[in-house]
């Protein structure tokens, strides 16, 4: 699976540490927000939804501010095209929005959240205006949804985007903290395999508006991203041989692999392995993979007991995960 697209629109440079940054005036959050103010927001939000999800860069553009529009004007064209066929929802929520004010150009701001779960999150950028206001979006209804951070600065009586951000936020309906919970569990219970799958996910969740964005629970997950990848690269040195089976097929690849077909959404492991037996021949490969279903557990624990499909690749050659090569497929249906 590839890592989450990112794309990144901002007027000004990204701050790379937040955690030493200051709110320099005041931020209100959600209903503490004027409701003249958010209905305002609002409206340039719908505006800017549609504008992505309908490719109309126009539209989109019109809500810049001038600086944002120079800084992306040449390749805004090929983002909005590309978010508006991976993001492709109806609706959108919103997450979280903050009004930040009295501040002054350039001073480093921090919104965080106030949920008081491990799903809080904070968000630092530089300000451009006096009044900043921080929308945190999510779209609805995809089998990977998107976050798109918008942050307006006031113009006078107009507010202008300073800094749009869109990135994955979650993968069949869970996030990047739902994943890493997922992955310590497995990882508790000496699920080695599952638990590297599941924080693979959360790592490609954990910046759904780059580096602008950090969850509370960010320096858990890294520490348990180390550990667990880690010991699962010393643990399975690729090529494993299965040597259970008869025909002793070479596993030399093993990932996440997201499914989205309605009825049988989630993730599953993704196994590749390289097989003597001609791809022409898919009797022989069949009945090579069915040997291989059956000893799949003794090798890797867990993995058919906490997976309801388990996905295989056979190969006669080798990739560099560059370029595909021809293949035969199969799924292990578990329950």
């Amino acid at each position: 699976m590839k890592k989450n697209i990112i794309y990144l629109f901002t007027a000004l440079l990204t701050i790379a540490a937040f955690q030493g940054c200051k709110n320099n005036g005041g931020t209100e959050v959600n209903s503490e927000i004027n409701s003249d103010t958010r209905a305002k927001i609002a409206e340039l939000n719908k505006k800017l939804f549609d504008g992505i999800v309908t490719n109309n860069v126009t539209a989109v553009k019109a809500l810049f501010s001038p600086d944002l529009v120079k800084k992306t004007d040449s390749e805004l064209a090929i983002v909005i095209d590309r978010c508006s066929k991976r993001y492709a929802a109806k609706d959108f929520e919103v997450l979280d929005e903050y009004l930040s004010t009295g501040l002054k150009k350039r001073d480093n701001d921090t919104v965080r959240s106030a949920h008081g779960n491990d799903n809080d999150y904070s968000i630092g950028f530089q300000a451009m205006n006096d009044e900043m206001y921080t929308s945190v979006l999510v779209t609805k209804g995809l089998a990977v949804n998107g976050a798109i951070l918008a942050v307006y600065g006031k113009y006078g009586n107009d507010w202008k985007i300073n800094i749009l951000q869109m990135g994955d936020y979650s993968i069949i309906g869970k996030n990047a903290i739902d994943y890493y919970k997922e992955a310590q569990a497995l990882y508790n219970k000496g699920y080695l395999v599952d638990a590297t799958d599941m924080i693979i996910i959360a790592s490609q969740l954990a910046s759904p508006a780059g580096s602008f964005f950090s969850y509370k629970k960010e320096s858990d997950m890294h520490i348990l991203f180390s550990k667990v990848i880690d010991e699962a690269n010393a643990t399975f040195k690729l090529p494993v041989v299965m040597s259970q089976v008869k025909t002793a097929p070479q596993i030399f690849q093993m990932s996440p692999q997201v499914v989205e077909e309605v009825g049988h959404q989630g993730v599953f492991p993704l196994i590749k392995y390289k097989s003597s037996i001609k791809l022409s021949d898919t009797v022989a490969l069949k009945a090579e993979n069915q040997a291989l279903q059956q000893s799949i557990g003794t090798v890797f624990k867990g993995i058919d007991q906490n997976n309801q499909y388990i996905l295989y690749q056979a190969y006669n050659e080798t990739t560099d995960g560059k370029t595909e090569a021809r293949h035969y497929g199969f799924i292990q249906k578990l329950r």
